[in-house]
């Protein structure tokens, strides 16, 4: 009798659970009411299927970096990162007339820096707040937009958001009487 030591007995077992790890063959069984049950161990009256084996690759080079939120004009600026936060983009406002419309800087903004905030051609700033509340907005789409001037001219331009003004409509009350 061979006596095998114990990992390559540990070896042996594992290369025997591979098929039923990786599920090569899987059982379908349908019951009375018609639900459909997949097992990996075989069930009265059910059919054995074969599974192809699963498809895989391997990755090339590697990934692209995510799309900066802003671009940047001019020299390289100390900001890593320049975004309007506030509206998000597509969001909705039900029955407003007025929006705050903020902006995200990281790490802050640098003395001396200015910020300007537009929605749909009407101007905030240039100045160093970081958000504006614009008054008067009518129902449907408008577009935020922001720039950050710095002191050495270069300039940063935030991504734009779409945002939604919508109005509900009061139906018209109308008095019940008993009689």
């Amino acid at each position: 009798m061979v006596r095998l030591a114990p990992p390559i007995i540990l070896l042996v077992l594992g290369l025997l659970a591979l098929p039923a790890v990786f599920g090569e063959t899987l059982y379908k069984r349908v019951d009375d009411q018609g639900n459909v049950h997949y097992s990996d161990k075989p069930q009265p009256g059910a059919k054995k299927i074969h599974l192809a084996a699963p498809s895989t690759f391997k990755a090339s080079g590697t990934a692209a970096p995510p799309a900066a939120a802003s671009q940047t004009n001019g020299p390289t600026t100390g900001y890593s990162a320049f975004q309007i936060g506030s509206p998000t983009p597509d969001q909705v406002f039900w029955n407003v007339q007025s929006v705050t419309v903020s902006v995200a800087i990281q790490p802050g903004l640098h003395p001396g820096d200015l910020v300007t905030i537009t929605v749909d051609g009407q101007t905030q700033g240039p100045g160093t707040a970081l958000s504006y509340t614009f008054d008067d907005l009518y129902r449907g789409e408008h577009t935020a937009n922001a720039t950050l001037q710095e002191t050495d001219g270069s300039s940063m331009i935030a991504k734009p958001v779409t945002f939604y003004i919508q109005r509900g409509t009061q139906k018209g009350l109308h008095k019940v009487t008993a009689h």
